[in-house]
């Protein structure tokens, strides 16, 4: 008998929010100057490979009365980026729901193009649908609709960390932001192909019943995955938690092409991503109506 896989939430995978030069800082090494490392030793790097190799565990050990100096050369160069928005307005033009997701990715790396499929132009293009959608209806909503395709969030959530240092005092305008990263794959575990991770704050109870109210009105709904963004900033949605913006963010699994070359629409689930999109206009509809 063997014990089962854990489950893991959305929340596994994000990195805790704070600087992380100071929580983790490395340097990354070649072969060659490693090797240096070991001058003057009587130390075998090919019998310490070989030894690792068949016991298969690790073989670390401190090097004693040995001092490394490292040195970095940064170059800098500005980049003039931007984020695209569009605006529903509604009856209320004070007050205002945003609805975002990233449209940067890795770009061409060493040759090879980093499409981001999945991660995240099934974001943006979500964000765009729904936008068309509600432009289309010629419903004039409850309080303005802000449909916004951020810039640099892989480098650091540039774009909407830079919306929301504009809004200044005005943040209290802002209802709820919706935020969706990654919403047409499944995770390998996820064998059934309905899961989804939904992320709001801790304080937000009325949000986690807006999503489930939201699920049952679907005709398969999802196994969904409730967590607290609290303390995590794995995307956008972070710049708006740490100006106390409700947040309600979305993300359909972490698939094995993730941030590969491999990442590309014709593994894009689009039957779950359709499914995800009517949830979350489900959930804003909801909370509209509150």
């Amino acid at each position: 008998e063997t014990d089962s896989e854990p489950e893991y939430s959305y929340a596994d995978y994000s990195l805790a929010t704070g600087n992380m030069a100071e929580n983790l800082p490395y340097f990354t090494v070649n072969y060659n100057a490693a090797k240096s490392f070991f001058e003057n030793l009587t130390f075998s790097i090919p019998e310490f490979e070989s030894k690792v190799a068949q016991n298969m565990v690790p073989g670390s050990f401190i090097l004693k009365n040995k001092l490394v100096s490292f040195s970095i050369s940064i170059k800098k160069e500005i980049l003039n980026v931007r984020n695209v928005l569009g605006i529903i307005r509604g009856v209320d033009t004070t007050k205002t729901i945003v609805i975002g997701a990233h449209y940067d990715h890795l770009g061409i790396q060493n040759g090879r193009t980093y499409y981001g499929a999945d991660d995240n132009a099934s974001g943006t293009s979500g964000m765009l649908a729904l936008a068309k959608v509600w432009k289309q209806s010629n419903n004039k909503p409850p309080c303005n609709l802000v449909f916004a395709a951020w810039t640099g969030e892989e480098i650091g959530l540039f774009g909407s960390e830079y919306f929301v240092h504009t809004l200044g005092a005005n943040t209290n305008q802002i209802l709820l932001y919706i935020n969706m990263d990654m919403i047409s794959r499944s995770a390998p575990e996820d064998s059934l192909q309905n899961q989804l991770s939904i992320g709001t704050r801790s304080q937000d109870v009325q949000l986690k019943q807006i999503t489930n109210t939201g699920n049952t009105l679907l005709k398969q709904p999802f196994q969904l995955d409730l967590w607290d963004v609290n303390g995590y900033s794995g995307s956008d949605y972070a710049s708006f938690t740490a100006k106390n913006i409700p947040v309600m963010t979305f993300f359909s699994g972490f698939q094995t092409d993730y941030h590969t070359p491999r990442d590309v629409y014709a593994k894009v689930d689009l039957k779950k991503m359709t499914e995800v999109l009517n949830l979350v206009n489900s959930a804003l509809l909801l909370f509209m109506q509150q």
